[in-house]
């Protein structure tokens, strides 16, 4: 039986991206859905929706399976498969280490961090609605399901400090310096009031005395490196130098308390001794230390980390 998402996905009026409603997609799948699938096999689209009013929207970049994970939420379904091209996660991306290993089991916490951090199996907003009712997530390969995959939940079996690297490339890297940051109050205030005003979403930060760098958020970018719009960059430049980097990648290493094991990061900064680091995030979540190096750099970046700390 077929059903269309648009008489159950409710959205707001962001036609290109839009903002589901929970509750009253919620709501609509409880009325429309859950009889039919009761007595029937439902087939429905991913990646559309509706506004109040009727109107069709998209969920943007990685709907079909955010879709997924909605009807979920919606119907209270016991779990979620994604059927993808690939069985399951890896320890990283088997096309650049191929000593790449699956992995059979992973925590919401650390699965979205890989999403967010470019594991390109998963959209991060996919995990969002699965997460806030606990449902656990199978992930595999549509054309070999004999092969398994990765079955995502609240708590894993295992913990391991080290649980994957995963690559973003095609990151933007700005940053602001001015004498007036030292010992000053309400700088980054004023920063942030104008990225906010241009809807611009900081990813990862680093601050000194008189600058700050930070990298600009990618997750609706459809893979280019986000940019910085010319008013902005204007406005900022009244409050500071600016200095806009491109051609840079973001290497995350995935694990669990990392912030709490001494020497955690001693094999890490190891396995990069070689390489020139332009940021390094760490100590702000128990699951990742993040760096930004030359994209050039990135590919081997990967491999060595994947080498000396997982093979």
């Amino acid at each position: 039986m077929r059903a269309d998402a648009r008489a159950l996905l409710r959205t707001d009026s962001q036609f290109g991206c839009a903002l589901p409603d929970p509750q009253q997609t919620k709501t609509q799948c409880q009325d429309q859905l859950l009889p039919r699938l009761a007595t029937h096999l439902v087939v429905t689209q991913g990646f559309i929706g509706a506004d109040a009013n009727g109107q069709t929207t998209t969920l943007g970049r990685g709907g079909s399976d955010y879709s997924a994970a909605l009807f979920a939420e919606a119907i209270g379904a016991k779990s979620l498969a994604i059927w993808t091209d690939v069985p399951g996660i890896y320890t990283t991306d088997p096309r650049i280490a191929d000593r790449a290993r699956p992995i059979s089991e992973i925590s919401f916490s650390e699965a979205s961090e890989m999403a967010t951090f470019g594991a390109k199996i998963l959209h991060p907003s996919t995990l969002v609605p699965a997460v806030r009712q606990h449902i656990p997530v199978f992930v595999g390969a549509a054309n070999a399901p004999e092969q398994g995959g990765t079955w995502i939940r609240e708590q894993a079996h295992t913990a391991p400090l080290f649980r994957a690297v995963a690559l973003r490339r095609n990151q933007t890297m700005v940053t602001l310096t001015s004498l007036n940051m030292f010992h000053a109050y309400g700088f980054l205030a004023k920063v942030f009031e104008i990225l906010a005003r241009f809807e611009i979403s900081v990813d990862l930060i680093t601050t000194s005395e008189v600058s700050v760098s930070l990298t600009l958020d990618q997750t609706h970018t459809q893979g280019d490196a986000p940019q910085l719009p010319e008013a902005a960059v204007a406005e900022l430049t009244r409050l500071c130098q600016v200095n806009i980097c491109t051609n840079l990648a973001v290497v995350a290493l995935i694990g669990n308390n990392m912030n709490h094991t001494p020497g955690a990061t001693f094999p890490v900064f190891s396995a990069l001794a070689q390489h020139k680091l332009r940021m390094i995030c760490y100590g702000a979540s128990d699951h990742n230390v993040c760096v930004v190096v030359e994209d050039h750099d990135a590919t081997d970046v990967v491999q060595r980390l994947h080498a000396d700390l997982f093979e």
